[in-house]
């Protein structure tokens, strides 16, 4: 028998506790087809049906529902034995581990790292640059302390057992070369947008903004033609600046590069304020923060309003 994979484990209680692999895969912020293969992956390592489908989503099998007794437990060991490992690393618990989305890590580890490297007394302090669904499976699985990233879709009845605290606000914008096409046009339209690559620092399949939903712009015309996912802020902005790709991230993460002028933010009204996104700190609900991750959390917070006034 193959090594038993706990993320497909965790993958597959959620299908289990939802009976639905629509609702489980919006509450991991994962896409249908990605969990169906977790979940078919696990039953071929394990040799047996775990699911059958029905009409309305699907059942577990008898031996499935055998099995999902012991996930949940063994996945909560799991995790302890993790945070117990990270915290024993170093010889003493004072590690601290946490989550950044890639629009907010520059902006946020440029200040706070300084002041971390000279004022904090931890051992070990582990930074994770991720898209919010990774930082989410991360934090379940207990191998970081809280994260923070876009909370706008995050709805507190989808994923019962984390908090989420509301921070701030930032708007997302599309933003080209100085002398790309699309740089003098007024009133730029999605359909002109989407004539060309779009650069993106996480999955906007996903999570960010409604406007750049992968979807034609037209029930009768076809997707657009490409997405280019890559966390990395530096190279994402080289290849705007060198291309006529269009770079989709919060007005925050290119202020420098804006005001310098190598990059220009798109004229592209958006309706309803929805191109405003909520940013927020994520934790479980049942973690027992130490004094030096509160700290972090709070420095945090108070780094990205003062960056980022209202």
């Amino acid at each position: 028998m193959k090594t038993l994979n706990l993320q497909k484990l965790l993958h597959t209680l959620v299908v289990a506790e939802e009976c639905s692999l629509v609702a489980a895969s919006k509450r991991l912020h994962i896409t249908q087809s990605a969990l169906t293969r977790s979940v078919k992956s696990l039953e071929d390592d394990l040799g047996i049906a775990i699911f059958r489908r029905k009409s309305t989503g699907v059942e577990l099998t008898n031996e499935g529902e055998r099995l999902m007794k012991r996930a949940r437990a063994l996945l909560e060991q799991a995790g302890e034995f993790r945070s117990e490992a990270r915290a024993l690393s170093s010889g003493s618990r004072s590690v601290v581990s946490f989550g950044l989305d890639p629009i907010l890590s520059h902006n946020l580890l440029s200040i706070q790292l300084k002041a971390l490297i000279s004022e904090s007394r931890l051992m070990q302090i582990q930074v994770k640059v991720e898209s919010r669904s990774t930082l989410l499976a991360m934090l379940l699985d207990k191998s970081i302390d809280f994260f923070m990233a876009d909370i706008s879709d995050f709805k507190p009845s989808d994923i019962s057992n984390i908090n989420i605290e509301n921070l701030h606000q930032l708007r997302g914008s599309f933003f080209v070369r100085r002398r790309h096409p699309l740089s003098q046009q007024q009133r730029v339209s999605r359909t002109d947008i989407y004539d060309y690559p779009i650069l993106t620092p996480t999955n906007v399949h996903e999570s960010i903004w409604d406007e750049l939903r992968w979807h034609g712009v037209d029930a009768d015309k076809t997707e657009r033609r490409q997405q280019f996912i890559c966390p990395d802020m530096a190279i994402l902005k080289d290849v705007t600046m060198n291309s006529n790709a269009v770079l989709a991230t919060s007005d925050l993460s290119v202020e420098k590069e804006c005001r310098q002028g190598k990059l220009v933010r798109l004229d592209h009204h958006v309706a309803d304020r929805s191109d405003f996104r909520g940013i927020g700190l994520v934790t479980l609900k049942d973690g027992k923060l130490g004094i030096h991750a509160k700290d972090i959390m709070s420095s945090l917070a108070a780094t990205l309003r003062e960056i980022s006034p209202q």
